[in-house]
């Protein structure tokens, strides 16, 4: 535990689990724009035509423009496979466990919790709301998180079926549904992201302040994460 401004703090996250985080973010505010300027097409569109045209003209070419997303995307897929082989103990598996919904109770329990969050957000009175004390993560980041990590292994493995796949022969429909996959994923991860995005930011910058530094005031920890508190007190960090 450490003090700031008389305010104790304490580390929640390492230099290495940080410097992923923002690896990460970068990596999906590259790919987002060059995966959506590859897009095009006159029967089905899903973004204005001008954002393809701007995008490939700034690389030269579709063909530039796929190669640029597709090294983005393997540079991405390697570093977090990287990281986890090396922190698969001491980082990735303890992570999964306290994230992940897995059973049926509780996916039910945590959609239960994060509709009880987007209710109180839409309340007048949003600051009297109360909700279940949870530990580390609470039930909506719990069901977030577990859709963001298995749609993102889908993204991952689509995206390289179909990079590769022309040159080591798999059938067209292959391609064809990695597609189709690949992108349906990206709408859902980008679903989670957004109040992800928006609950670090607006609703509790002191947790973004965790993601920079990785550091959190106790007082923090004490008031939303009651459980997470408790723990921490037993493991001696508080």
């Amino acid at each position: 535990m450490t003090h700031t401004a008389n305010k104790p703090m304490v580390l929640v996250r390492s230099k290495n689990v940080i410097l992923l985080h923002w690896f990460n973010a970068i990596c999906w505010f590259l790919l987002t724009p060059t995966g959506l300027g590859i897009i095009r097409g006159d029967d089905l569109r899903i973004i204005p035509a001008g954002w393809s045209e701007f995008m490939q003209n700034l690389v030269g070419g579709n063909a530039n423009l796929v190669l640029i997303h597709s090294v983005l995307g393997i540079v991405w897929t390697a570093v977090i496979a990287v990281f986890t082989l090396l922190y698969l103990n001491s980082v990735v598996v303890p992570f999964l466990k306290d994230v992940l919904s897995i059973t049926p109770k509780s996916i039910w329990d945590d959609a239960i919790y994060m509709v009880k969050v987007i209710v109180g957000l839409l309340s007048p009175n949003k600051s009297e709301q109360v909700l279940p004390a949870y530990g580390r993560y609470n039930g909506a980041q719990r069901l977030l998180g577990t859709m963001i990590i298995v749609c993102s292994i889908a993204i991952a493995v689509t995206g390289l079926a179909m990079f590769f796949g022309p040159g080591i022969g798999l059938p067209p429909e292959i391609f064809r549904w990695s597609l189709v996959l690949h992108a349906l994923c990206v709408g859902v991860v980008w679903i989670g992201l957004v109040p992800h995005i928006y609950f670090g930011v607006i609703e509790e910058p002191e947790a973004l302040e965790g993601m920079k530094s990785g550091y959190l005031e106790e007082d923090f920890i004490k008031h939303h994460k009651a459980k997470w508190y408790e723990e921490l007190k037993q493991q001696g960090e508080i």
